[in-house]
């Protein structure tokens, strides 16, 4: 990892509790370095850049900086992320349902969520601990121990999970809720977390 993708990461540290509407406050460089390669290689691909077929992560984000203006980059970052986030919600929406997936803390109420994600896979179980704290009115700020998290700055599919499972219990109401939500998403949660309850 270079000493400039490790800065990255830190900028982003630094304003991650801004939530998911804020992603577009980021550094460009920051949102392309957490894309996947596929994703910068169909960019290319679609206007019919060549030459990026055969390049590394690090080098591909520098090669659609160049070869990309602005706001080109900005709109195709803007796009993955927000399918990004309908994928992983409507995942998280179906674990939620899952006391064996998502556990709250029984202290937690709307200013301190604690909660445990486990999801068994084939080799294993995956255990994250996710936290909303929410000090203000204004903001809320969310973490979880994963990769996409930690890393590269999404609202990850674990932290949606538990997101559910809070509004499902009315720990909170949608409305209440600042931290990262979409459009799309928040359609999702209403089309199949509220109206099962209703039935």
């Amino acid at each position: 990892m270079s000493i400039a993708f490790v800065g990255l990461i830190t900028t982003y540290a630094n304003i991650r509790h801004l939530g998911w509407d804020m992603a577009s406050k980021l550094p460009l460089e920051f949102r392309l370095s957490r894309l996947t390669v596929n994703s910068l290689r169909n960019l290319c691909d679609a206007h019919n850049v060549q030459r990026a077929s055969n390049l590394l992560k690090e080098d591909l984000v520098r090669f659609v900086q160049v070869n990309f203006d602005k706001r080109t980059l900005e709109d195709f970052c803007t796009a993955q992320e927000d399918i990004y986030f309908v994928e992983n919600m409507a995942k998280a929406i179906k674990w939620s349902a899952s006391r064996k997936i998502v556990e709250i803390n029984p202290k937690s109420d709307y200013t301190m969520v604690e909660g445990v994600f486990t999801l068994r896979r084939s080799d294993g179980y995956e255990v994250y601990n996710i936290r909303f704290v929410n000090e203000t009115t204004d903001d809320v700020a969310t973490s979880c121990e994963c990769v996409d998290s930690r890393e590269r700055g999404y609202f990850c599919s674990h932290q949606m999970a538990v997101l559910v499972r809070c509004l499902a219990n009315g720990l909170f109401t949608l409305d209440q809720w600042t931290g990262p939500m979409t459009p799309e998403g928040e359609d999702l949660i209403l089309a199949n977390v509220f109206r099962k309850k209703r039935k």
